[in-house]
């Protein structure tokens, strides 16, 4: 695993990053600026960017947040990562603030940042932040930032952190339905098929690439309709989204390594790539083919598979 490199930062920018490296794994009040007056963090944005540096410096996860971040997952080996939403709502005005350009340099060039996360205020406090220490900005995805938090040692893990947000969430999603329990058998029964349903896709976008796939998957030909599923090309953003354009018919397990960018499709010739991951498995054998083409006429769009294609290739030069 790579590690972080403070001594190439000017000797201030290191100082205030060392503040939150020494403090890792504690409780603070808002902090203090340092001897020389510099600031740590601001209270009117999350992300603080220092004027003197043209990196952003550290980020302060809030209780209240609207969007659905800082969740913070940890792995066997000591690393931890989360994702944490950029300053304004839409995704495509990501570089009109200068905040999310100060994380985006802070990606070029791997830069760590420290980050606060918020805690339920006590009687005597209500600026309580447990310090998580130091965490690298590793990319940019749908209008969240994603970072890769740093181990005691210096190290941090460079994988497809995007994929493992998305995974830990489901998850603990997942885990939070399954702490309450269903009542009886045919309850249990009823929550077993509500997850294949919801899987399978919307019914009648499911209906029509089954129409326009002659009931075939379209990566390897799987004509068993009971295991087929509805994958959306680029993800599900209201009723507009199910057309079959935008849709295609996979087997349950390819569209799993569709949906966690382990298999894409190379939009200017239509071959399937698999992920360097899957070497050896049944899966490599895939690897080179050609997808198949609806019978319909409708082609899946090429702008939403250009977009999964360069994920695709996003993660796989981080993995």
């Amino acid at each position: 695993m790579p590690k972080i490199d403070l001594e190439s930062l000017n000797e201030s920018h290191a100082a205030r990053l060392e503040w939150f490296r020494r403090r890792a794994g504690t409780t603070t009040g808002y902090p203090a600026p340092l001897a020389d007056g510099s600031f740590l963090v601001t209270r009117p944005k999350g992300i603080y960017k220092p004027r003197d540096l043209a990196y952003a410096l550290s980020i302060r996860i809030h209780l209240d947040s609207p969007y659905p971040d800082g969740e913070i997952y940890t792995r066997d080996d000591g690393t931890w990562y989360f994702a944490y939403h950029q300053e304004n709502a839409d995704p495509d005005l990501r570089d009109r603030e200068y905040t999310n350009r100060a994380l985006m340099q802070c990606i070029a060039d791997r830069v760590p940042v420290g980050v606060l996360k918020e805690r339920v205020p006590d009687r005597t406090n209500r600026d309580t932040y447990a310090v998580l220490g130091l965490a690298v900005p590793v990319g940019w995805e749908s209008g969240y930032f994603l970072f890769e938090g740093v181990r005691p040692d210096g190290a941090w893990r460079d994988g497809d952190t995007a994929s493992d947000v998305l995974v830990a969430d489901a998850e603990r999603d997942l885990a939070s339905e399954a702490e309450r329990a269903p009542g009886d058998d045919y309850d249990a029964r009823r929550r077993v098929i509500r997850q294949i349903v919801a899987r399978r896709g919307q019914p009648k976008f499911r209906a029509s690439l089954l129409a326009a796939y002659s009931g075939r998957c379209a990566v390897t030909g799987t004509d068993t309709e009971a295991v087929l599923e509805a994958a959306h090309i680029q993800p599900y953003r209201g009723p507009e989204s199910n057309v079959v354009s935008n849709g295609l018919l996979l087997r349950a397990d390819i569209h799993t390594l569709f949906d966690l960018a382990l298999l894409a499709i190379n939009p200017k010739d239509s071959k399937i790539s698999v992920s360097k991951t899957l070497a050896g498995s049944i899966y490599a054998a895939l690897d080179g083919q050609t997808l198949r083409a609806p019978t319909t006429g409708v082609r899946p769009s090429t702008a939403a598979l250009q977009s999964v294609w360069n994920r695709f290739l996003d993660a796989e030069q981080a993995r």
